[in-house]
């Protein structure tokens, strides 16, 4: 009966740790700065996986099997930073995308599909100073989670 217990408790906990950790990873100097100092970068689209795998050619941590980061916090500055990605239909590519982030904004990594080929495309988007983004997971069983940005309240 231990054992059984024992057992479904260990497959549970593992089957959480698989999915993404859907908080802004924060890296370098951006660990120690305010919110309104650093810059934000969102990468799971609806339907699509992103998980960013490199900042500035440095390798990310897997974060003890929470995946690789899925949004990023960075100091202001030029960064490139490495994805791997998905699309809904299952075409995938790694590429780096370099871009000069600036204090308190929002970037959103968008992606074209190319009609009759495997080619994907993505870039930087800029939602500029005002926007709050947050995930919202669709299924716990595989990690997915729909990516929601809304305008903030002026204050």
């Amino acid at each position: 009966m231990r054992l059984s217990l024992s057992l479904a408790a260990a497959a549970l906990l593992a089957s959480c740790a698989w999915g993404p950790v859907l908080e802004p990873y924060a890296v370098g100097a951006a660990e120690r700065m305010p919110v309104a100092e650093s810059a934000t970068v969102w990468g799971v689209r609806q339907g699509a996986r992103l998980h960013f795998t490199h900042v500035d050619g440095a390798s990310l941590p897997s974060r003890g099997g929470g995946g690789y980061p899925v949004s990023l916090v960075l100091a202001p500055g030029q960064h490139t930073l490495r994805a791997y990605f998905v699309t809904p239909d299952h075409r995938s590519t790694e590429q780096s995308l370099t871009a000069v982030l600036e204090a308190g904004h929002t970037y959103v990594v968008e992606y074209l599909l190319i009609p009759g080929t495997p080619a994907v495309l993505m870039k930087l988007v800029d939602q500029g100073k005002n926007q709050q983004c947050s995930y919202r997971r669709t299924d716990e069983l595989r990690g997915t989670a729909v990516l929601h940005c809304t305008a903030r309240a002026a204050s």
